[in-house]
């Protein structure tokens, strides 16, 4: 019923059920578009963020693969895992992503919402079919540099140029934009 409704986009990835948002590490691999989103399999809500996977052979018709990406208890991304950048690594693929832990107040990069977290930068491997991901178990970038007093600290947009990995963080610096 939920297909035939006239007011759900018809070309467009959406969840199977609950809350999704940004896309995070489209990229064609094995013969497939992969798109991983931003997920909440548990509500319709904002909260408990995962990522969702889909695949595409046209980017139209999208078919659901299990989650790939979920909060590891004790782990840097206990938080959650926010958003982040998919990349070829030879014959895998890398998910950089930026985990988040609930801390103290002073200690936060994220610090508007109804729980304050600290955000690194954390990093998963798979290969084949891209539905087991085996994660690093520390960040790669465990925090913003030393002195900074920051307003996020995510998104990361790595790159390679010729034998070294560079990476973009979004970020702010707090009262100075």
């Amino acid at each position: 019923a939920l297909a035939a409704d006239p007011r759900r986009p018809q070309y467009h990835l959406l969840p199977a059920r609950n809350w999704m948002n940004d896309p995070d590490g489209p990229i064609f691999w094995g013969g497939q578009y992969h798109m991983f989103f931003q997920y909440n399999p548990h509500a319709a809500v904002w909260g408990d963020m995962h990522w969702g996977h889909a695949v595409s052979p046209d980017m139209v018709r999208w078919r659901h693969l299990p989650i790939a990406l979920a909060p590891t208890p004790g782990g840097p991304d206990a938080g959650g895992c926010f958003t982040g950048s998919a990349l070829h690594d030879g014959d895998r693929v890398a998910l950089l992503y930026t985990g988040v832990v609930a801390v103290p107040l002073k200690d936060a990069t994220i610090r508007g919402g109804p729980q304050p977290f600290r955000e690194s930068q954390c990093l998963a491997f798979s290969s084949g079919d891209l539905t087991v991901w085996t994660k690093f178990l520390r960040p790669v970038i465990a925090a913003p540099p030393p002195g900074l007093d920051v307003t996020g600290f995510r998104d990361p947009a790595p790159w390679r140029q010729d034998d070294n990995w560079y990476v973009a963080i979004g970020s702010g610096i707090r009262g100075k934009g």
